[in-house]
């Protein structure tokens, strides 16, 4: 999926935000510990370069969930970021804290004094970044996305959400709306890649907007995707099982 320029704002922002926030961490951990004897600097530094690089990573999977979570359950939106934010702060802890062991700095694989030190204060920093991207998420625009179709010679620019799905028929794909058809010269797995995630491929013949989807129905061996519409779609046997 092609990360959108705002989008693309917001991890270097964050990015920012991380290295500004464990760059005056380090600053305090030397002025209040220097002058201790069990204080080593290189330690601090090893700690918080773990917390800045593996954070990045978690920051864009971060995003990715919370878009997830806002187009399927829209209701509870809130209530599931605060659960997966805390379910993402202990799912660092533990990789950080098998990291820092494997490189040598813990004896156990869960250490209570990384614990202390993680949830002291870089958890909160991370979970900063978490609501940040979840209030990115929520009333960030997305943009309009439009796709050139013909209705008999007249050239037209359709909004893609008007369409409920797609059907390959030749060298030709067909886009059904809830009213009408167009007609396009273009091969749909050329297509797929460009629409996704918005539309999901059901078969070698069919794509489907994701908004448009009801429920899935079994006859017999057969699978079908139903819309909103009450269209029925048969689902290929190479593109089970739909996670829509």
């Amino acid at each position: 999926m092609q990360i959108k320029w705002s989008e693309k704002k917001f991890y270097v922002i964050s990015i920012g935000i991380l290295i500004v926030m464990f760059a005056l961490t380090l600053l305090q951990n030397f002025i209040r510990y220097r002058n201790h004897s069990s204080y080593s600097v290189w330690i601090s530094v090893v700690y918080l370069l773990v917390s800045i690089i593996l954070f990045i990573p978690v920051i864009i999977l971060t995003v990715r969930l919370q878009r997830y979570l806002k187009n399927r359950f829209s209701k509870g939106y809130w209530l599931l970021i605060i659960l997966s934010a805390l379910g993402i702060l202990g799912l660092f802890y533990l990789v950080s804290n098998v990291i820092l062991h494997s490189l040598g700095y813990f004896d156990h694989f869960l250490d209570g004094e990384y614990a202390r030190y993680y949830f002291g204060r870089e958890a909160l920093y991370h979970l900063i970044l978490i609501m940040g991207a979840a209030f990115f998420v929520q009333f960030s625009k997305s943009d309009t996305k439009t796709i050139t179709v013909y209705k008999g010679r007249k050239k037209i620019t359709m909004t893609l959400s008007l369409v409920h799905w797609i059907e390959a028929e030749g060298h030709y794909l067909n886009f059904y709306t809830e009213t009408d058809s167009f007609i396009k010269r273009e091969r749909l797995v050329s297509l797929a890649e460009q629409l996704e995630p918005e539309f999901i491929r059901i078969h070698r013949k069919y794509m489907v907007n994701r908004n448009e989807i009801s429920a899935t129905e079994k006859d017999k061996r057969d699978e079908f995707l139903v819309l909103k519409s009450g269209k029925r779609l048969k689902i290929g046997q190479s593109f089970k099982p739909i996670a829509w």
